[in-house]
C-alpha cells in the first residue's frame, strides 16, 4: 500500500511539473514557424517559383497544317518556331534569380514572425511582472484601508485621511484588475499566434546586462538581401530584354511539289529579322531603368536598416544606464523607503496624506523598473530583428 501511495504521489508530482511547463521565446518561435499561414504561404511561392524554372524553355507549340500546293493532293506539313538560344538561357536566369527572391522573401517573413513572437512574449513578460507588482500593492494598500477605516472609527484620524486611504486603495485594486486583464489577452493572443494551449506560465522578466552582446552586423539582413536579390531579377530581365532584339528561326517539313520530290528538299528553314528595332530599343531601356530603380531600392534599404540600428543601439546604451542606476541605488531606495514609511505609519509618527505618497513615490521605481527592462530588451529584439536573428 505505502509503495502504491509513493506510486501515486510520484504520478502527481510529475503531471503537475509537467502542467506547469515553462514555454520560452524559442518554444513560441519555433511553433510559429510550424505553423503560421504566412510561412506555409511563403513556401507555396517558393514552389510555384521552382515549378516555372521548369518552364522556362517556353517553346511555341508546332504548327500541323495540311496543304494542296499542287493542286493534285493534299501534302501535311509542321512547322516549329525558335527564339534565339540566348533567349532560353536567360529566360532560365531569370526565373533561378525569381525563385532565389522567393527564398529571401521566406527569409523576411520568418525574420518578421520571429521579431514578432519575440515582442509580443516580452510584453506578456511585462504584463505579467506588473500584475504581480499590483497584486502586492493591492494588498497592501487594502490592509492600509482597513487600518484607516478602524483608525476613524476610533477617532484617531479625520475622515479626509480614511477617505484618502479607501480612495487610493480602490485605484491600485482597478490597476490590478486592468493588469492582469491585459496579461491574460497577452496569453492569448500568444497562443492563438503560436497554436499553444498552456501560457500559463512564462519565464520571468529578468534583463541580461551582463551577457547581451550588440548585434551591428547587417551582412545577414533579409530586407537587404531581398532588395538586393530584386536587383539581380532585374537585372537579368534586362538582359533578357537584349536577347529579344536577337533573329529567331522556324524549321517545318512540307512538300511544294509533285509526289516525287525527294525528301531533302521537303524542308524548309526562315529567319525572322529584328527589324523593328525602336520597340526592342525601348524594351530593352524599359527593363535596364527598373534594373536602376532596384539598385536605388537596395541602397535606400541599407541606408534605412542602419538608421534603425543606430537607433536600437542608442536605445539600448540609454536604457542600459537606466537600468545599472535603477538596480544599484534608486530599486534598494525605494523598498527602504517603503519599510521607513510603513514603520512611521504604525508608530504614529506620520498622517496618512504623508505615507500615501511616499509609498506611490516609491512604488513609481518600481514601475520604471519595469518600463526600462521592456525598452532595453525591446532594442536588444530591435538590433537581432536587424541583423536577421
Amino acid at each position: 500500500m505505502k509503495k502504491t501511495s509513493n506510486i501515486v504521489g510520484l504520478l502527481f508530482l510529475a503531471t503537475a511539473a509537467f502542467a506547469q511547463k515553462i514555454i520560452s521565446p524559442d518554444d513560441a518561435v519555433a511553433a510559429v514557424l510550424k505553423n503560421h499561414p504566412l510561412l506555409k504561404a511563403a513556401t507555396f511561392e517558393v514552389q510555384a517559383k521552382k515549378y516555372r524554372e521548369k518552364a522556362a524553355l517556353n517553346l511555341p507549340n508546332p504548327e500541323l497544317n495540311a496543304e494542296s500546293p499542287t493542286g493534285e493532293f493534299y501534302a501535311i506539313g509542321v512547322l516549329q518556331s525558335f527564339e534565339f538560344p540566348t533567349v532560353y538561357a536567360r529566360q532560365k536566369q531569370v526565373a533561378k534569380a525569381e525563385t532565389n527572391l522567393a527564398y529571401a522573401g521566406q527569409r523576411v517573413s520568418e525574420n518578421d514572425l520571429r521579431y514578432s513572437v519575440r515582442l509580443l512574449y516580452l510584453e506578456a513578460q511585462v504584463a505579467d511582472y506588473k500584475s504581480r507588482q499590483w497584486a502586492e500593492r493591492d494588498s497592501l494598500y487594502t490592509a492600509i484601508s482597513t487600518a484607516a477605516i478602524r483608525q476613524f472609527a476610533a477617532g484617531e484620524i479625520d475622515f479626509l485621511q480614511k477617505a484618502l486611504a479607501e480612495n487610493e486603495a480602490g485605484k491600485v485594486h482597478q490597476e490590478r484588475l486592468a493588469a492582469e486583464q491585459t496579461f491574460v489577452l497577452l496569453r492569448q493572443q500568444l497562443a492563438t499566434l503560436t497554436g499553444l494551449a498552456d501560457f500559463s506560465t512564462l519565464l520571468p522578466l529578468a534583463p541580461d546586462t551582463l551577457g547581451w552582446v550588440a548585434a551591428n552586423d547587417l551582412t545577414a539582413n533579409p530586407a537587404i538581401a531581398y532588395e538586393q536579390q530584386a536587383v539581380q531579377v532585374a537585372e537579368r530581365q534586362a538582359a533578357l530584354a537584349k536577347s529579344r532584339a536577337l533573329p529567331n528561326f522556324s524549321l517545318g517539313y512540307l512538300n511544294q511539289g509533285p509526289r516525287s520530290t525527294p525528301i531533302d528538299y521537303r524542308f524548309r528553314a526562315s529567319v525572322g529579322i529584328p527589324i523593328w528595332a525602336g520597340q526592342y530599343r525601348a524594351g530593352r531601356q524599359a527593363a535596364e531603368s527598373e534594373a536602376q530603380a532596384a539598385q536605388s531600392r537596395a541602397e535606400r534599404q541599407i541606408q534605412a536598416v542602419t538608421l534603425e540600428m543606430q537607433r536600437s543601439q542608442s536605445n539600448l546604451q540609454i536604457a542600459l544606464a537606466a537600468l545599472q542606476y535603477l538596480e544599484r541605488e534608486a530599486l534598494p531606495r525605494s523598498q527602504a523607503l517603503i519599510t521607513a514609511a510603513l514603520r512611521l505609519r504604525e508608530a504614529g509618527q506620520t498622517d496618512y496624506v504623508t505615507f500615501l505618497r511616499t509609498l506611490d513615490a516609491a512604488f513609481q521605481v518600481q514601475r520604471e523598473y519595469a518600463e526600462q527592462v521592456e525598452v532595453f530588451e525591446t532594442a536588444k529584439l530591435q538590433g537581432l530583428y536587424l541583423a536577421g536573428q
